[in-house]
């Protein structure tokens, strides 16, 4: 099979299209079903996820990670983004402030101070004088994507009412549409719900780095879904209901597992162009950034239609990225 070149993966996205701010009521977003082409009120998604269907989420929750401070004696600014947790005081992080790193310092902080004690591929393992619960309690906020503007009152928006386990770092963005009454909603059609976790990391945002699609080296990120859960997600599709995933993620996890066999692990399946679905009959999802890993996964189901799609949305003024409207992809070649 031919290779994906990256422009297949590449479109112009406005600034003014890219949401800076939420939804006041999640409910109030829109989504397009791309196989009527029509815009729905998400208010509506009990009529628009097809009948006999099973929607399926990603419930990792979204941790305060993002610690900015100052130096205690000269006042610099300081910020640290916790990436993965070692042990009680022990941290992988990003560290931002003026002047060299290297390992061995120690750092003065406001409220608490850091070593940095060893070099990463990607920042810093630190070691804090306070423990890391308490420094992600106390001082941490919210880490909203590089593209949002960092405003305190978009924080709460940025967590899914139900999420309750896992390390995410980021948002399974999809789900933010969604508030208890849809849920109610969905329960009155009897539409039934399941979770699973995926820790969703910091290599969700980064863009496509190679010339081919398919010679990126995707990220991994940790999952886990009860064994139970997955053999009623896949009973419920052997009898023909239509499995729902909200959220790219949540699509990536149940393929991987499909292929794997394991319940918990590190997913770091590839969708690209030519997979072939196995669990996923429909994907609602937000609208993605340009040369994204999520974006071949559009790609890979809708073809190189998906930019007539795209079109249409900015054309209609939906609204893209982690706060911004939804869309409704059918899956087409896919089969247990």
């Amino acid at each position: 099979m031919n290779k994906t070149h990256i422009s297949n993966l590449d479109y112009y996205l406005p600034k003014s299209s890219i949401a800076q701010d939420p939804y006041k009521n999640p409910e109030d977003s829109r989504i397009l079903n791309s196989e009527t082409m029509r815009i729905h009120k998400f208010e509506n998604i009990d009529n628009v996820v097809p009948y006999r269907s099973l929607l399926v989420f990603n419930n990792s929750q979204v941790i305060d990670v993002r610690v900015k401070t100052i130096k205690k004696h000269t006042h610099g600014s300081v910020e640290i983004f916790i990436l993965r947790i070692v042990d009680e005081y022990s941290a992988d992080c990003l560290l931002k402030f003026n002047g060299k790193k290297k390992v061995g310092d120690q750092i003065e902080l406001d409220k608490f101070s850091i070593n940095i004690i060893k070099n990463l591929n990607e920042g810093f393992r630190l070691k804090f004088s306070l423990p890391l619960e308490q420094i992600i309690n106390n001082y941490g906020t919210t880490p909203l994507p590089p593209y949002i503007e960092d405003m305190d009152y978009k924080y709460e928006h940025y967590k899914t009412f139900f999420s309750e386990n896992g390390f995410s770092v980021a948002a399974s963005t999809a789900a933010l549409h969604f508030t208890p009454y849809l849920f109610q909603k969905l329960e009155i059609k009897d539409i039934d719900i399941k979770f699973l976790n995926l820790d969703i990391g910091l290599g969700t945002f980064k863009p496509i780095s190679t010339e081919y699609v398919e010679d990126y080296d995707i990220h991994s990120e940790d999952y886990e879904i009860k064994e139970e859960t997955y053999h009623e997600i896949i009973n419920k599709k052997k009898n023909g209901y239509n499995i729902v995933c909200v959220g790219t993620t949540t699509l990536r996890t149940l393929e991987h597992v499909y292929k794997t066999s394991k319940f918990k692990g590190k997913a770091d399946l590839f969708i690209t162009n030519g997979f072939k679905f196995n669990v996923a009959d429909y994907l609602i999802t937000n609208f993605h950034a340009p040369k994204s890993s999520l974006l071949s996964i559009v790609h890979a189901i809708y073809g190189d239609s998906w930019k007539i799609l795209y079109d249409f949305a900015l054309e209609n003024n939906m609204k893209f990225l982690s706060f911004g409207d939804a869309v409704m992809f059918k899956i087409k070649n896919n089969g247990i």
